[in-house]
């Protein structure tokens, strides 16, 4: 599966976080982590049950979640996100203050997986998804795991090109029906997405870093 690219977990423990995805590909992902001769650990979750406990944090709730969870995560070596979504605006009357307030407080948890583990985020496609890119179910469907399938190994070498050609290019000039953009890309760092952090990928981007 595209995930032996992106996650070479062998000897490692690894958390799993799998939301609104079918049973049969997280049990299918535990026998691929189990067969690489690491450890998975599993929480299942979905959007109706994160948008109900959402609702109702409070800040000694929160303060309590960080302390055990990251303890929980500073014992993983790897991550793995299996992120659904069968209602994109599941959360949407989430009271804004809730969703402030629960990313401060979590931030250190999400700041030592990114920083401190190996980690990839795998989305799963959706009628909701389909919905939003005006296609039908099975013709996104399969769309989305052609993509999710692609050689991302052939795919780093053959973005090369273009990685060169931005870290030495300056200006740049977009150009469409009522669009005309300069600016300048010197010396602001040139990143190629090529399936070792998300699935599906594909892109070389290049964006001011706040420091």
């Amino acid at each position: 599966m595209p995930l032996s690219y992106a996650l070479n977990c062998r000897g490692d423990r690894v958390w799993i976080e799998a939301a609104e995805i079918p049973e049969d590909f997280v049990v299918a992902l535990i026998r691929a982590v189990r067969a690489k001769g690491a450890e998975p650990y599993v929480r299942v979750s979905s959007g109706r049950i994160s948008r109900e406990l959402s609702r109702g944090v409070t800040e000694r709730g929160l303060k309590l979640s960080l302390k055990h969870e990251l303890a929980w995560m500073k014992t993983m070596q790897a991550f793995i996100a299996l992120r659904g979504a069968q209602n994109g605006f599941e959360s949407s009357d989430v009271p804004a203050e809730k969703q402030k307030l629960a990313g401060k407080i979590l931030r250190p948890i999400s700041d030592y997986r990114i920083n401190k583990t190996r980690w990839v985020v795998l989305r799963w496609p959706t009628p909701a998804m389909a919905q939003a890119a005006g296609m039908s179910t099975e013709a996104f469907t399969d769309l989305f795991f052609k993509v999710c399938n692609l050689d991302y190994r052939k795919m780093s070498h053959a973005v090369k090109p273009l990685v060169s050609l931005m870290k030495r290019t300056d200006r740049v000039q977009i150009v469409g029906p009522g669009t005309d953009l300069r600016f300048s890309i010197r010396k602001i760092g040139v990143i190629p997405c090529v399936g070792e952090r998300n699935i599906p990928d594909g892109e070389v981007f290049t964006a001011p870093v706040k420091t």
